[in-house]
C-alpha cells in the first residue's frame, strides 16, 4: 500500500513539472485545484476536476507536439 502510496506522489510530481514547464504557472494552478477537487470526493468537484483534467492532457499533447 505505502509502495503505490509512494509512486503516485512521484507521478504526480513529475506530471506537475511537465505542466509547469510547458503550460505555465496558470496550467500548475489549474492541474492543483483539479487534484485537490478530486480528493475532495464530493460529486461536482470530482466532474469538473475529471474535465480539467482532461483538458490539461489535451493541451499538454498539443503543446508537447509543437
Amino acid at each position: 500500500m505505502i509502495f503505490f502510496q509512494l509512486v503516485g506522489i512521484g507521478v504526480q510530481f513529475c506530471v506537475s513539472q511537465l505542466v509547469q514547464t510547458r503550460l505555465g504557472f496558470a496550467g500548475l494552478v489549474v492541474f492543483t485545484m483539479a487534484l485537490v477537487g478530486v480528493k475532495a470526493e464530493h460529486p461536482r468537484l470530482v466532474r469538473w476536476s475529471a474535465g480539467a483534467l482532461a483538458g490539461l492532457f489535451v493541451l499538454l499533447t498539443l503543446r508537447l507536439q509543437a
